[in-house]
C-alpha cells in the first residue's frame, strides 16, 4: 500500500501525516492486484474487502454491523423518470442510520491500530454519530466539534455515546470560520497523538477508504449490469471521491467491467463544487453556505479539490439544485419508494431529475442513486413533510372500517 497525491502527483509513505506533504493535497492510497477470491470469505460488511483496505490487525477491528446495506430496484419512480433500471443504495440501514459507520469503523480501527490516545473532528451530525458509536465501543474519548445549529436529533445521538461535543458559531456556514476549524482539529491531533476524524481524503485517507466498500457492493449487487450513472450526494466531496475510487480500483483490477459515470449533487445553496465545475475551476467557488440541507452545508469542502480533479479528467459531473427540489424528492422516495430518508439522502434523486427535465436521457445500464441517511436523522424535515397530513381521534364507536 502506497499513498499518492491526489494533486500533484508524489508517493508518501504510508506513515506520513494524513496530506501531501508537498503541496497539502489529499492522499489516496493504492493496492497490489488482490487474488482471485480476495472478497469470498467468511468475514462480512466492510471486512469482507480487507485485501483492499489499510492493514488493521483483526483484533484492532471495531464492527457494529456497517455495510452490507440493500440495494433496491425501483418499482414506481423509474417508469415515472423514463429510466429503465434505477436502483437506490439505502445506506439508512448501517447502525447509527448512515453511511459514515464505513467511515468511522475504518477510522476508529485504524486509531487503535496505531496505537492513538483519542479522537478527534468535526460534523454536522452523521460523522459525529459514527465516530461517537464506533469510538465507545473502542472505549477512546472523542472530541467533537459541530455547528451550531446542528439537528437536534443527531446532537441527541452522539451524546448519547458520551462524547465531548462543542458547537461553533459560523461553522457550516463561514468558510473562513470552516478553515479556522480544521487547523485547530488538525494541529490538536498531531499535538496529542490523537486520529483525526474528519470525513475527508484531506484530512485522513485511512478512515475514507470506508467509503469504497459502497462501489464494491454497487458492483456485486447488480452482477453482470454494471451500473451506468451513480448519483451522489456532496458536502464535502468525500462521498464522491470514495465511490469512484472504489470503482476505479475494481475497472484498473479487472475485477469489473468499466466504470460509471459519477455525479455529484450539491444545494444551490452550497454548491461550490457545481459552481467552479461549471466554471471549468480547479479548486471550489469562494462563498458562504445558505442551503438548509444539514449535511451538504460545507462552504470549505476538504475534498473538493479532488473531486473536481476527477471531473476534469472526464471521470464524472456534478449537479446542482435548489433546497425546495431535495426535499420534494425526499417526500417521492417515501411516498412511491417507501424510502425514508433524511434530506441530503433524497439529494442524489433530485439531482437525477433535474438532468431529466434537462433532457438527459436514461437508456443505457442501471442508474444508482445513493441515499446516505436514515429520515430519523433529521426530524424538523419529516414534521415539514407531513404537517398537513391530519389525524383524528376517535371513540372506539365512531369507528367505521
Amino acid at each position: 500500500m502506497i499513498a499518492i497525491c491526489s494533486a500533484c502527483g508524489i508517493a508518501a509513505s504510508s506513515g506520513t501525516p494524513y496530506a501531501c506533504s508537498l503541496c497539502g493535497g489529499a492522499l489516496l492510497l493504492q493496492y497490489e492486484r488482490p487474488d482471485a477470491n480476495w472478497n469470498k470469505g467468511a468475514v462480512q460488511g466492510i471486512w469482507k474487502y480487507a485485501a483492499l483496505l489499510p492493514d488493521v490487525p483483526v483484533g484492532s477491528r471495531i464492527e457494529l454491523g456497517e455495510g452490507g446495506t440493500p440495494l433496491v430496484r425501483s418499482v414506481s419512480l423509474a417508469g415515472r423518470l423514463g429510466v429503465d433500471s434505477l436502483y437506490f443504495k439505502y445506506e439508512g440501514g448501517n447502525p447509527t442510520g448512515s453511511y459514515k459507520d464505513r467511515i468511522a469503523a475504518m477510522g476508529v480501527s485504524w486509531a487503535l491500530a496505531q496505537g492513538k490516545e483519542a479522537c478527534i473532528g468535526t460534523s454536522s451530525g452523521n460523522a459525529g454519530a459514527a465516530a461517537a458509536a464506533y469510538a465507545a465501543r473502542a472505549k477512546l474519548p472523542y472530541h467533537l466539534y459541530v455547528l451550531e445549529n446542528m439537528a437536534e436529533a443527531k446532537l441527541a445521538q452522539v451524546l448519547a455515546y458520551r462524547a465531548s461535543v462543542r458547537k461553533v458559531v459560523g461553522f457550516g456556514y463561514s468558510p473562513e470560520v470552516g478553515e479556522e476549524v480544521f487547523e485547530r482539529v488538525v494541529a490538536a491531533s498531531k499535538a496529542r497523538n490523537w486520529e483525526i476524524m474528519v470525513t475527508a481524503f484531506r484530512f485522513n485517507p485511512y478512515a475514507m477508504e470506508g467509503v469504497k466498500t459502497i462501489a464494491y457492493e454497487i458492483a456485486e449487487q447488480l452482477g453482470d449490469a454494471a451500473a451506468a450513472r451513480v448519483y451522489a450526494p456532496a458536502g464535502g466531496g468525500g462521498l464522491y471521491v470514495g465511490i469512484w475510487k472504489g470503482f476505479d480500483e475494481l475497472s484498473r483490477f479487472g475485477l469489473a467491467g468499466g466504470k460509471p459515470h459519477m455525479v455529484a449533487v450539491q444545494p444551490d445553496g452550497c454548491a461550490n463544487i457545481a459552481v467552479a465545475y461549471r466554471q471549468g475551476a480547479k479548486h471550489p467557488a469562494p462563498g458562504p453556505a445558505t442551503s438548509s440541507i444539514s449535511g451538504l452545508q460545507v462552504p470549505n469542502p476538504p475534498d473538493g479539490d479532488a473531486a473536481l480533479a476527477l471531473m476534469a479528467a472526464g471521470d464524472g459531473s456534478c449537479v446542482s439544485v435548489p433546497d425546495d427540489d431535495i426535499y420534494a424528492a425526499q417526500r417521492l422516495l417515501a411516498e412511491e419508494e417507501g424510502i425514508f430518508c433524511e434530506p441530503a439522502g433524497a439529494a442524489a434523486l433530485a439531482g437525477l431529475i433535474r438532468e431529466r427535465d434537462n433532457g438527459r436521457t436514461f437508456d443505457r445500464g442501471p442508474v444508482v442513486c445513493i441515499v446516505s441517511g436514515v429520515g430519523f436523522k433529521d426530524g424538523a424535515s419529516v414534521a415539514e413533510m407531513v404537517k398537513n397530513r391530519d389525524v383524528p381521534l376517535l371513540e372506539v364507536s365512531a369507528l367505521t372500517i
